[in-house]
């Protein structure tokens, strides 16, 4: 009878694994198997006084799981990461730095900018903007992820124009969130941000950065009323127009267009509008290294061996 118990031991305790566990969330990628985690459900209930230390012990897993990435060159070396916090902020939605941490964490650079695990990444900063929806850092990560991975400029620009009114956010997030508002070809919404923004600036040069950036909005508006004329113009004559001037002759601009900022207008090799009052556009750019050092700076205290 007694040679019986380890194996009656044995059989509750892989029942308990069962009832316990779930399959992953998320399909698996070729041989990529997620980890096995318990039931959100059973969690709740089995563990319902000690919710926190369980918390933190699959925050403590995250962490290991992000490690055991950093030493890998596979394209789903962070995904572990995902479920772990996925899980984390099942059990604890106010854990803010989860968000901040995997949130940038996870996605995953092949080389040469071919990025994976983008859409894991985006479920966690969503996930978090929804429980933290005044954490400006949020948002901005969130804006960079859609921007930059996904080309949803218009659902950044929106996540940016929230982040840019929230107290003590970033003070580079206006000109960002200006920026892809004005690619967005919402310029009143833009004008609006940075005129307020700057109205209540003290600092000179902050007032004369923002003034600056609404010339720069005028600008962007003239050269995409430019940019959608060549395009006509091209698909009409199967070729470029030669000058500005022949789209005003052709009909396709009503007058020679005005530089706000002083510049002469021309069409640019690329066939684009261009002006020599400055060579870049108000267009989406790469903030990756302020993002990451922002997440580094919110997470490293949790996470002292991320990578």
């Amino acid at each position: 009878m007694k040679s019986l118990i380890p194996l009656a031991l044995l059989c509750v305790g892989l029942g308990g694994v069962a009832v316990l566990s779930e399959p992953p969330r998320e399909p698996p990628r070729g041989p990529y198997q997620a980890p096995l985690l318990p039931r959100l459900e059973m969690l709740r209930v089995l563990g319902a006084g000690q919710r926190s230390l369980i918390t933190d012990y699959y925050w403590l897993q995250a962490i290991q799981a992000a490690g055991r990435g950093g030493q890998s060159r596979e394209a789903t070396r962070y995904l572990d990461l995902f479920y772990y916090a996925d899980l984390v902020t099942d059990l604890d939605p106010q854990f803010l730095k989860v968000y901040l941490y995997a949130g940038n964490t996870i996605p995953t650079n092949l080389g040469r900018e071919t990025w994976v695990n983008t859409t894991e990444a985006r479920k966690i900063l969503e996930k978090g903007v929804k429980y933290f929806p005044q954490d400006s850092n949020l948002r901005l990560f969130l804006a960079y992820n859609l921007s930059y991975f996904h080309n949803e400029h218009a659902a950044a620009a929106e996540h940016l124009r929230i982040a840019a009114t929230i107290p003590n956010a970033n003070r580079f997030i206006p000109e960002m969130a200006s920026r892809l508002l004005a690619f967005n070809r919402s310029f009143d919404a833009a004008l609006a941000l940075v005129e307020s923004f700057r109205d209540s600036e003290r600092d000179p040069e902050m007032r004369q950065m923002f003034d600056e950036r609404v010339q720069e909005i005028h600008r962007e508006r003239v050269l995409i009323q430019i940019d959608d004329a060549i395009k006509a113009f091209q698909a009409r004559e199967k070729r470029l127009p030669q000058s500005i001037g022949e789209l005003v002759a052709r009909g396709d601009l009503p007058r020679v267009p005005q530089d706000p900022m002083g510049g002469v207008i021309y069409i640019a090799e690329d066939g684009r509008s261009a002006s020599t009052s400055s060579s870049l556009r108000l267009e989406p750019i790469d903030y990756r290294k302020k993002v990451l050092e922002q997440n580094k700076a919110a997470a490293t205290q949790d996470a002292p061996n991320s990578p």
